[in-house]
């Protein structure tokens, strides 16, 4: 993670992505089994994965900026139809990669939240970070290349720690 944060070059590698993705998913998964005692782990790789989600974000946009500008017209038996070019920038196998990566970011963030039991250590040191780096994100981005998600994240924070968490 700290390598994709350090040389985005890294994740032009689908190989690398898709590693990326499983140790996320990895993670998901002890998240998920272990609960709140999972708070070790997290806190350990928590602002690289940020750092992640940034660089990953970051080469989506510009991707789908680059590549996705203007109207295709497709024929299929007969039918015309029209595609907006961000739309079919982000079906390359590179950008599915690369979202892949972010979701599972924001899975293992909401799965802590959902299984944590310190609500003021998450709201501290948890959510402010992890603010930062989604709702800028998705305020900036395409609305082809923003992630559902990031919204389901933010429901699991405003259902588990109500309209009391903090963002400075």
């Amino acid at each position: 993670m700290n390598q994709a944060v350090q040389n985005v070059d890294v994740l032009n590698s689908p190989e690398n992505l898709k590693v990326l993705a499983n140790v996320l998913k990895t993670n998901v998964a002890a998240c998920t089994s272990i609960g709140s005692f999972f708070l070790p782990q997290i806190a350990l790789i928590y602002m690289d994965m940020l750092g992640l989600y940034r660089a990953t974000s970051t080469v989506i946009s510009e991707t789908v900026a680059k590549d996705g500008t203007g109207t295709f017209r497709t024929s299929l038996r007969f039918q015309l139809k029209w595609f907006h070019a961000g739309q079919i920038a982000t079906k390359t196998p590179k950008i599915r990669n690369l979202r892949t990566v972010k979701k599972e970011i924001l899975r293992l963030v909401e799965t802590y939240i959902k299984k944590a039991e310190d609500l003021d250590y998450v709201n501290t040191n948890i959510i402010p970070p992890l603010l930062d780096a989604i709702l800028g994100d998705y305020n900036g981005n395409v609305p082809e290349a923003r992630d559902a998600e990031v919204l389901n994240v933010m429901a699991t924070i405003t259902s588990r720690l109500g309209v009391s968490f903090v963002y400075s």
